[in-house]
């Protein structure tokens, strides 16, 4: 009677008990971790047969004709047929899996005759069923030459495999062995797809789900995806956008309706269109005929696609208009009077209206003080309005800068003495002329000078330098006092931004001051910056464009 896989023995027919020659368990490959995590990387440790591999196992089979072949993996617990012909059990225990030899080597493992052989004549597989008398196994080599498993044919009588048999095993175990490594091509491919699919569905819940109107277009300027938002801020009509739409297009619909500006609708896009293509990023804003305001940006991202966003801002833009008129209606009225008040107070003080106690000359000069610091603050809060409406008037003309300077420090030179503090002057040889409004950026060059001379601790210096800076004049102002802080930076030329004034002499300012700075040199063609390398005290530099000759 024979037995069935898994017994270890019986009895005899007579009913006495036969003897059991031992099972011997195979060893552990060296590389066994690194084996065992390549199954689990191949996605192999599940059980569960595939076609490819029961395909696989037939042929061979057919081909060597026996009566069994098997696709077999070892796991760290048993061996699991993945494809099979010829046996219908899934998996064995690992101790007495024949594979679990074959995985050891390169080669062919072969046991010609299982029944004489020490290692498997006890075997239940060799006792039992499938009653195994030749096993030939090439083991399925991985990626790391690690082998995961093998592919093996199985007879019930001794045979022995001749070396063209052995090549051709190895050849149909390679096989086997790149189907895997496709299995693991076609894994890495699914989860891709899946994460793609994850991330644009999140991309498609959060683009429809923010504010700003968001539109992708690929390197051909055609439509990949938008908002609905996009769509409601150019009023486009329902359905008129679609994926795969030339940007031209749909900003000529926009352009044709008067959105863009005057002119020619054609040449607008055109132009357009260009700047897209030739700079990685843009920003404008828009002013609809209805008046809504669209503030639109465009950053170019990976693979040469763009992304467009439109934020309507029409709210905060009316909003800062009536802050703008606001604060220019409160200058004006605050003017007059102020001007008036500070007149009274020096005719008091110079004695007008007789002489005056110590106590009440005190009380003048602090009121004059403060009415000064108004008057300064009402002036300041006036330049920066017609700075940012665009009505300060400019006088443009050829000035010299060395002379300026020098007027610059004269004007000046009684505001540092009260601070004793010293104004250096460092001027490089020949002539710096550039065209500019010379009392603005006198005004621009004294808000410098005068936060220097604040800052400088007494018995410094404040140096005006003067050089060519490739085709510009670099005017830089340097001083000794504590440096800009790094965390304040970022805000410097900002309205109404203001450091820890701790270090600070004299009255704060209003915080206007290096914001009037800055719109005054842009006006005039330059750029002002805060040396950020400079790691004593602070230097600011002020760059025109020269005039050639």
């Amino acid at each position: 009677m024979r037995k069935t896989a898994g017994q270890l023995g019986g009895e005899t027919d007579a009913g006495q008990p036969e003897s059991k020659p031992p099972v011997i368990a195979p060893p552990l490959p060296e590389d066994e971790d690194a084996r065992l995590a390549a199954v689990e990387r191949y996605g192999l440790s599940a059980p569960g047969r595939e076609p490819a591999f029961d395909r696989a196992t037939r042929i061979a089979a057919r081909l060597f004709d026996v009566p069994i072949g098997l696709v077999s993996i070892v796991t760290a617990d048993e061996q699991s047929f993945r494809g099979a012909c010829g046996l219908d059990v899934p998996a064995t225990p690992r101790e007495i899996a024949f594979c679990a030899y074959a995985i050891h080597g390169k080669d062919v493992f072969v046991v010609e005759d299982a029944g004489a052989d020490p290692r498997f004549r006890g075997n239940p597989l060799v006792t039992g069923e499938p009653g195994i008398r030749f096993y030939a196994g090439a083991p399925l080599i991985v990626a790391g030459g690690h082998a995961v498993g093998t592919l093996c044919i199985i007879g019930r009588e001794p045979r022995v495999l001749l070396p063209k048999d052995r090549q051709l095993l190895t050849d149909l175990a390679g096989l086997v062995a790149d189907q895997i490594e496709l299995r693991l091509g076609s894994m890495a491919a699914s989860e891709r797809q899946a994460a793609l699919e994850e991330k644009t569905e999140l991309l498609n819940l959060t683009v429809e789900n923010v504010q700003q109107g968001v539109a992708l277009f690929d390197p051909d300027l055609r439509l990949n995806l938008c908002n609905d938002a996009f769509v409601e801020m150019f009023d486009f009509p329902p359905g008129f956008v679609q994926p795969g739409d030339y940007a031209f297009d749909l900003m000529k619909y926009v352009a044709e309706r008067g959105d863009l500006g005057p002119g020619d609708p054609g040449a607008i896009v055109h132009g357009f269109v260009q700047s897209i293509m030739s700079s990685s990023s843009r920003r404008l804003e828009i002013v609809r005929l209805n008046g809504r305001h669209l503030d639109i940006c465009r950053n170019t991202v990976a693979g040469g696609r763009f992304i467009m966003t439109a934020s309507d801002v029409t709210q905060e833009r009316q909003l800062a208009q009536m802050k703008d008129d606001f604060v220019a209606t409160v200058s004006h009225e605050l003017r007059t009077p102020l001007t008036a008040i500070g007149g009274a107070i020096g005719l008091l003080a110079g004695g007008a209206a007789g002489a005056l106690p110590d106590k009440a000359r005190n009380l003048i000069d602090l009121a004059k003080k403060n009415n000064d610091r108004l008057i300064a603050i009402v002036n300041d809060l006036l330049d920066m309005e017609k700075l940012e409406s665009g009505r300060t008037e400019f006088d443009y003309a050829t000035v010299d800068l060395g002379d300026l300077l020098v007027q610059v420090c004269e004007q000046n030179a009684p505001y540092a003495d009260h601070f004793n503090v010293r104004l250096v002057q460092e001027k490089e040889e020949g002539p710096h002329r550039v065209s500019a409004d010379a009392a603005r950026l006198m005004q621009a060059l004294t808000n410098l000078l005068s936060n220097a001379v604040k800052f400088s601790p007494p018995g410094g210096a404040v140096r005006l330098r003067l050089a060519r800076h490739g085709d510009t004049a670099r005017i830089s102002v340097i001083d000794e006092g504590p440096g800009v802080p790094a965390a304040f930076r970022p805000r410097l030329f900002k309205r109404f931004a203001q450091a820890d004034s701790s270090s600070q002499r004299g009255q704060p300012g209003t915080g206007l001051g290096l914001a009037i700075t800055k719109g005054l040199i842009e006006r005039q063609g330059g750029e002002v910056s805060l040396d950020e390398t400079v790691k004593s005290g602070a230097t600011f530099h002020v760059d025109l464009p020269l005039i050639d000759g």
